[in-house]
């Protein structure tokens, strides 16, 4: 093997094993952090559970607030691989997608944490310092967001909404009550998510009511 080939292969195999390390250590803390709380999930304790030293966590998310914001980047990049193969498997002219894709997001958080660690995590996104895991959420949010509006334009396309629809701004719409009622709802903890579904479903029916096309 060149010396050049075999260089590239070691960087690689080192980036690979960075790369699911830090997947590893962000798993436990989203464990850790639904099972015990955030206050109490100390770096040792991911660092133990991860069998990485507590250093490792230190140099990758900085502090616990680092590893928290990263725990929301994962969550929201798995639910843009879900929504993307939900919108996959769609039939032309189905309207019922916008429902099972609010649906998935507002379930799917509740699979990494609980909504005493989201709403620390929220406050986290908005008040770190920590510039780099800011950013990512904020771009990872805007990529949910941007595809139930791209979901919207194929939609109209397909004439399923009247033409004085502005399906941009309906996805805008929608997408801003989700985020919204998700606020509201890791808000109030005695809200069950089976309340917060009902009136997403309930307002999102209202809305579309008058844009989709009768008949």
């Amino acid at each position: 093997m060149l010396p050049a080939r075999r260089n590239q292969n070691q960087v690689s195999l080192r980036q690979t094993n960075k790369l699911n390390r830090q997947k590893r250590i962000v798993a436990n803390a989203s464990r850790l952090f639904s099972s015990i709380g955030y206050e109490k999930t100390a770096i040792e304790l991911v660092a133990e559970r991860s069998n990485v030293s507590p250093a490792t966590i230190y140099n990758n998310f900085e502090n616990k607030t680092g590893l928290l914001l990263a725990v929301l980047i994962a969550e929201g990049e798995d639910a843009q691989r879900i929504g993307e193969r939900i919108i996959a498997q769609r039939r032309p002219n189905d309207v019922g997608i916008i429902y099972r894709l609010i649906d998935m997001y507002v379930s799917h958080p509740m699979e990494f944490m609980n909504k005493t660690c989201w709403r620390q995590a929220l406050a986290a996104s908005t008040a770190s310092s920590n510039k780099k895991f800011t950013n990512e959420y904020q771009n990872v949010d805007n990529q949910l967001g941007n595809l139930l509006i791209h979901l919207m334009h194929s939609l109209y396309e397909e004439q399923i909404f009247i033409t004085q629809v502005d399906p941009q701004s309906l996805g805008e719409i929608i997408w801003n009550n989700v985020n919204q009622m998700f606020t509201n709802f890791i808000s109030c903890e005695e809200m069950p998510l089976e309340a917060l579904k009902n009136a997403l479903d309930r307002q999102t029916r209202a809305l579309l009511g008058l844009a989709v096309r009768k008949g």
